[in-house]
C-alpha cells in the first residue's frame, strides 16, 4: 500500500476566491482560518490594504459613517427643534394676557349681536395725505356706509384733519342724519413705536391704530377706498375677515392671507387681542407679514376665534389690472350684485375694495359725479389710448350712482362755477 503521506503544515489551503466558506468539506483537514486578518488595519491576501472597514457577519459598515450618524442626528435633531421654537415665537399667546379692566364703548355683547353698530374710518396719519386728500372716491365709499349700513356711529380716527370742499360736503351729509348716525372725530396719536418697536411707515401706523380701536370699540373696520355694497349679516359673530385672493385663480393655491382692509370684531375679541400682541414681535422690513399673513396664520391655529370668508364676500373683483378693466371699463358686465360665475350660489359680494394705490392713476381720479351718472358711450378721443373709455358706463359707475343724487350734482356744478372745486383736472393728461 502505499504510504499515506500528511499535509505539509507550511502548506494552507485559501478560501475560494469571493468570500471564506464555512462549509465542512472545505473546512475539513484545514487549518482554521485566521479571521484577524480582516480586522481594521491587517491586510487581506490578495487584496489591497483596508484601513477603514469591519468586518462583521460578511457585510462591512464604514466606521466613519457610524461616527457621523452618531454626531449628525443629534444636531439635526437640536437645529429642528430650535426651528419650530423660532417659529412658534412669532405667535407668543398661546396663553392670553389678561383684559384691561375699562373699554372706550359701552356697547354690550349678545348672543344676536356680538358686533356693535359702529364704523370705523382712518385717515390723515400723514400730513400730506399720501398726495391724495379727501376727494369725491372718499365721499363716495364714506356714503356708502352711511347708507348701508346706517350705523349708530361713524367714527372718524385722524392725526390731521382733512380740509376741502368733498371733506365739507361729507360732514353736511352725515350731519343731515344726526337723528340716526352720530359722527365722532377721535384725534389719535402718532404711532412712532408698538411694544418698543419702531414704527415708521404710515401704512404700518394704520395697522396698529385699528387693531387698536377694534379691541378698544368693537364694530365694523373700513378702508376709506371700500364701497359698501350690502348691508351687515354677521354681527353674531365676534371676528369676521375674509380671504386675500391671488392673481391665479387655481383653487389648489392658498389665499396670499386674510385682509384688514375690512374687518368686523366685538371689543376685546381674543382673536384681536392676540393679533396685536403679536406686535412684540413687529420689524418693518416684512411688509406686509403683520397685516396678512400673520392673521391667516392665526386663524389656522385658533379657528374657533373668528369667521373666514372667501376672497368673493370682501375683495373681489382684486387689484389685478384684467380686474380693474372689468369694474372700470365698459361695457358694464360685472355686477356686484349678483354671485361671481365662481363662487357658490349663496355666496354674494357685500362690499368692493378699490385698490385705490394700483387703481388711482389709471381709473379712479377721472371720476365725478357728472360721470358717475353717464349711461352711454361717449365720444372717443385720440387712437385707441388707455383714456379712450374713461367717460363710458362702467360697472364701477353703474353701482356708484345710487350715492349720488341729483342734489349733490346740483351742489357739485354750482361749487365747480364759484371756484370752490376743479372740474376735471385730469383732463391736462389728455393734450
Amino acid at each position: 500500500m502505499p504510504a499515506t503521506t500528511k499535509p505539509d503544515s507550511s502548506m494552507r489551503q485559501r478560501p475560494p476566491e469571493g468570500g471564506v466558506s464555512t462549509s465542512p468539506a472545505f473546512s475539513k483537514g484545514v487549518e482554521p482560518l485566521n479571521l484577524s486578518q480582516f480586522m481594521l488595519g491587517s491586510p487581506v491576501p490578495g487584496k489591497r490594504k483596508v484601513s477603514s472597514q469591519t468586518y462583521r457577519g460578511g457585510n462591512i459598515l464604514p466606521r466613519r459613517l457610524r461616527l457621523y450618524l452618531y454626531i449628525i442626528v443629534p444636531v439635526v435633531s437640536l437645529l429642528l427643534l430650535i426651528r419650530r421654537l423660532s417659529y412658534r415665537s412669532h405667535i407668543p399667546f398661546h396663553h392670553p394676557l389678561p383684559l384691561p379692566p375699562t373699554m372706550n364703548t359701552t356697547f354690550s355683547p349678545t348672543a344676536s349681536r356680538q358686533v356693535p353698530p359702529y364704523v370705523h374710518y382712518i385717515y390723515g396719519l400723514s400730513p400730506t395725505f399720501g398726495g391724495k386728500p379727501f376727494s369725491f372716491l372718499q365721499y363716495l365709499c364714506f356714503t356708502s356706509s352711511l347708507h348701508v349700513i346706517e350705523p349708530e356711529r361713524i367714527y372718524f380716527h385722524y392725526v390731521y384733519e382733512p380740509s376741502g370742499w368733498w371733506w365739507e360736503t361729507w360732514k353736511e351729509e352725515v350731519a343731515s342724519r344726526n337723528q340716526t348716525t352720530e359722527f365722532i372725530m377721535v384725534k389719535q396719536r402718532d404711532v412712532v413705536e408698538v411694544f418698543g418697536n419702531k414704527v415708521e411707515h404710515f401704512a404700518h401706523k394704520a395697522d396698529v391704530i385699528r387693531l387698536e380701536v377694534l379691541r378698544d370699540y368693537g364694530g365694523i373696520y373700513l378702508d376709506a377706498d371700500v364701497l359698501v355694497i350690502k348691508g351687515e349679516t354677521f354681527k353674531k359673530f365676534p371676528m369676521v375677515m375674509a380671504m386675500e385672493s391671488q392673481p391665479n385663480l387655481d383653487p389648489k393655491l392658498p389665499p396670499s392671507g386674510l385682509c384688514n382692509a375690512v374687518m368686523l370684531s366685538r371689543p376685546y375679541s381674543p382673536f384681536v387681542v392676540r393679533w396685536y400682541n403679536a406686535y412684540q414681535n413687529f420689524t418693518s422690513t416684512r411688509w406686509a407679514y403683520h397685516s396678512v399673513t400673520l392673521p391667516y396664520l392665526l386663524a389656522q391655529s385658533y379657528p374657533l376665534d373668528l369667521i373666514v370668508l372667501n376672497k368673493f364676500a370682501f375683495f373681489w373683483p382684486i387689484w389685478h389690472d384684467d380686474h380693474l378693466r372689468l369694474v372700470h371699463r365698459s361695457p358694464p358686465t360685472y355686477d356686484f350684485h349678483q354671485p361671481d360665475k365662481l363662487a357658490p350660489g349663496y355666496d354674494t359680494q357685500f362690499t368692493y375694495h378699490l385698490w385705490e394705490s394700483e387703481a388711482w392713476e389709471r381709473y379712479l381720479k377721472y371720476y365725478d359725479p357728472e360721470r358717475i351718472w353717464y349711461q352711454k358711450t361717449a365720444e372717443k378721443r385720440g387712437e385707441k389710448r388707455e383714456e379712450d373709455g374713461r367717460n363710458d358706463e362702467s360697472s364701477f359707475s353703474r353701482e356708484a350712482r345710487r350715492f349720488v343724487s341729483l342734489e349733490l350734482r346740483t351742489k357739485w356744478r354750482k361749487a365747480v362755477k364759484e371756484g370752490k372745486v376743479k372740474e376735471r383736472e385730469w383732463e391736462q393728461d389728455l393734450v
